[in-house]
């Protein structure tokens, strides 16, 4: 796990002096690594699903700081507006629950998901589980944010409060905004990837709506103590169950991936039959290859015994021409001479 990018120093270094009027520099930097340490762990544990390519750091951060500072602070002003118009319509408890169960899901599960859609992590979403990845992401930093907000809204009931409450939002609050808005990912991933229409998108964004939803109306339950503890466990089972899913389609998608590649490449190999006609001209050619060599052999091999016939037949003429410039040898007689000198001596 890389360490985020010293841009976003500046956020945490804003974070630390604002707590630290309320706690102080140590409390401050305490709570604030309650609050991110394990959305960033979450974040690693999210990213180590997909075993093939996995997402880049740079990318990933880039969709959780979205969540974590532009995502939140768009959200906190939208629902005031529509929680103060729903208050004015009506009466503030009403507006509390429509807040809680109607307008906060609908404008936060929205405006997290932008961030697969910022340049440096759209660009990244070449395949469908990818969306799930960053759209966990958004979520997590978007929940890391909020949970530390919540304890510091307690701030006057004491430390140990604010601990309990980051503490407890850390490992119920956080699956939810991860596991939702890997939903809407799920669909924008398919968007941009397969160039799926809107509706898909719409299917899903509705599907992480009302999960939020879900869990929102537990916790209003909850806190109105009508299912007091109940609810709790309850929506928190729920929200197990759809981080598991979320984690099964991320791994699906990725061995599927793999195996689809994998087949690719082995129909690009030749069959059977389709091997002997693809090599078929490689052997003609190198039949033809075998045959010229063979007959410039042999026009060789014609060549060398013309050349020693004309040498030969050469030497011939030669050795004739020889024989008739030089004039045949007469041996003595010597039968002649002998008689010739016997009759001088008489």
């Amino acid at each position: 796990m890389q360490a985020p990018p010293t841009r976003y120093l500046w956020f945490f270094l804003i974070m630390l002096i604002a707590l630290s009027a309320s706690f102080g520099y140590g409390l401050a930097a305490l709570f604030l690594g309650m609050a991110f340490v394990p959305a960033l762990l979450y974040l690693n544990w999210f990213r180590n699903f997909e075993k093939h390519d996995p997402e880049p750091w740079g990318a990933l951060y880039q969709a959780f700081f979205w969540g974590a500072i532009t995502g939140i602070i768009l959200a906190g002003v939208v629902n005031s507006i529509l929680i103060v118009m729903v208050a004015l319509a009506t009466t503030v408890i009403v507006a509390e629950i429509a807040g809680a169960v109607i307008i906060a899901p609908f404008v936060e599960e929205f405006l997290k998901a932008m961030g697969l859609m910022r340049a440096g992590v759209k660009e990244e979403v070449d395949e469908v589980e990818d969306g799930l990845i960053y759209g966990a992401a958004c979520g997590l930093g978007f929940a890391a944010t909020e949970n530390l907000m919540y304890g510091w809204s307690v701030v006057g009931e004491g430390v140990a409060v604010t601990a309990a409450v980051i503490v407890m939002r850390t490992f119920s609050a956080t699956l939810i905004h991860a596991s939702a808005t890997s939903f809407t990912g799920h669909g924008l991933s398919q968007y941009l990837v397969h160039g799926a229409s809107w509706k898909v998108v719409a299917k899903y964004y509705l599907m992480a709506v009302g999960l939020h939803a879900f869990w929102n109306g537990m916790m209003t339950l909850t806190y109105y103590e009508f299912l007091p503890g109940i609810g709790f466990i309850f929506a928190l089972v729920v929200a197990i169950g759809a981080l598991q899913f979320s984690r099964s389609k991320i791994m699906e998608l990725d061995e599927k991936r793999v195996e689809l590649t994998y087949q690719q490449k082995l129909d690009q190999q030749p069959g059977a039959g389709d091997w002997w006609s693809q090599n078929d001209a490689k052997w003609e050619g190198r039949g033809v290859t075998w045959s010229d060599r063979e007959a410039s052999r042999q026009q060789e091999h014609l060549q060398h015994e013309r050349e020693h016939a004309q040498r030969q037949a050469q030497a011939e003429r030669q050795q004739a021409q020889r024989r008739a410039a030089t004039p045949p040898r007469r041996e003595p007689d010597r039968e002649g001479d002998g008689w010739a000198t016997y009759q001088q001596k008489r």
